[in-house]
């Protein structure tokens, strides 16, 4: 299909579409788009750096907050590579990545649900909002559904106002009280929460989700008929490299740390601090943005491993590929146990493309630890205490790593391939644009 000839579509998300910011599932899809054919509200205060959009509008969270007092209406249209304005415009840039990241560190479901009440009472609901969406007059909404009911008011507000057609895609456990534990606030937020997400799923056209785990959940809450969608790979210049192991052996973790996967990495350090004991056997390689404390770092500065800064896309995919064992991670903490239950990594998809053996901890409830067991594509630990032998059992037998390696690169050709996800992607949004309301 034409891009020219794809319907103009209006994405409501989070977060800031940018080339460098370690997210790429949403503009990942919307490159099969015209940019010129595709628009974007979101809620972050950093500007867009893309080449799938050229035109965005900004209600910044902090602007929000100060709105409920100032009552000053909140958005404005930016520009793709636009900088910070002025300095105190990076300053609030600066100030809300480090709130976002002390946020999903210390998960406290009172100042969620403040967060909650903070957007009910902003002024975000403007004329300029307003007349954006009239200028960009789309054809179908892209609507990513979150774990936050701010974004589903927002999402609704912009419905109500022009209705169209619109495409939900669910990538989280964003209904079920499972992750909420004995938290009273844990479970009002998720009372609030649950009514937008109904709301949502039960009237979209169309409606994406991650896993096949994810669609039969979502199709027996919502009775739709879901639509599995990841990340797609470009395997046309993709060769598996059946090169032997170094030595030592090189393990290689790219991605933050959020919701208790550091958990997981200083199980790994511990074990390496007894395979390690008598000589370098495994390095491990750790790349992430996410800020930690300095006893875990401390842990992830030892025994072979070595915490690292964050590096650019392109130099993570250099980093994967010269690796041996690529390190997949959730939490198997309890308060933890339960937020990856339904969602699908990108990260995984990268991996498959890179070729090499994955090396997975997780609990056995959790979606993609299912999809790797189905497929025996990765070694999978679901227990801390079996991480050590398995390292062992890999470190003695090289060529498991290059069979596992094969293993993950062929799954990834049989169930991601680009030009499958794209035509999935693209029938389903032409399908949905043509239900006019």
């Amino acid at each position: 299909m034409e891009e020219f000839k794809l319907p103009k579509v209006l994405a409501i998300s989070i977060s800031t579409w940018h080339k460098d910011s370690g997210i790429h599932t949403q503009t990942d899809l919307f490159k099969y788009w015209d940019p010129n054919r595709v628009a974007h509200i979101y809620t972050r205060s950093n500007y867009p750096d893309t080449p799938v959009c050229n035109k965005f509008f900004q209600i910044a969270e902090n602007g929000i907050i100060r709105s409920v007092l100032n009552r000053k209406p909140v958005g404005k249209e930016v520009f793709n590579g636009q900088k910070a304005e002025n300095a105190a415009d990076d300053k609030a840039i600066q100030s809300e990545r480090k709130l976002y990241d002390y946020a999903h560190k210390k998960k406290n479901w009172f100042l969620t649900c403040v967060r909650e009440l903070v957007w009910k009472l902003g002024n975000w609901k403007t004329k300029a909002l307003l007349d954006y969406v009239k200028e960009v007059n789309p054809d179908v909404y892209f609507i990513p559904i979150y774990g936050v009911a701010y974004m589903a008011w927002l999402q609704l507000y912009v419905i109500k106002k022009f209705p169209r057609p619109y495409v939900c895609f669910i990538t989280d456990d964003n209904y079920s009280y499972m992750a909420c534990g004995k938290n009273p606030w844990a479970w009002l937020h998720r009372y609030i929460l649950r009514k937008g997400v109904k709301k949502l799923a039960e009237n979209c056209n169309e409606i994406f989700v991650i896993t096949k785990t994810e669609a039969k959940d979502t199709d027996d809450n919502f009775g739709t008929k879901s639509v599995v969608l990841t990340k797609g790979i470009d395997y046309s210049k993709l060769k598996f490299d059946d090169r032997k192991p170094h030595t030592p052996i090189k393990m290689v973790y790219t991605g933050n740390l959020l919701i208790g996967r550091a958990a997981s990495l200083i199980e790994i350090s511990k074990a390496l601090a007894n395979i390690n004991k008598d000589g370098v056997k495994v390095t491990f390689d750790i790349y992430t943005p996410t800020i930690l404390d300095d006893e875990i770092t401390k842990i992830l500065n030892a025994n072979g491993c070595t915490k690292h800064a964050p590096v650019p896309k392109e130099q993570v995919v250099q980093i994967q590929k010269d690796a041996d064992i690529v390190v997949f991670v959730e939490s198997l903490e309890k308060e933890h146990r339960y937020d990856a239950r339904l969602s699908f990594s990108t990260k995984l998809t990268d991996y498959f493309a890179s070729g090499k053996c994955i090396f997975a901890i997780g609990d056995k409830i959790i979606a993609p630890i299912q999809y790797l067991e189905e497929y025996d594509c990765a070694i999978v630990s679901t227990d801390y205490r079996q991480i050590e032998g398995q390292l062992r059992q890999l470190i003695d037998s090289p060529d498991m790593i290059v069979e596992y390696g094969r293993k993950a690169f062929e799954t990834g050709l049989m169930n991601h391939e680009e030009t499958k996800v794209r035509k999935t992607f693209v029938e389903t949004l032409c399908k949905a644009a043509k239900n006019k309301r």
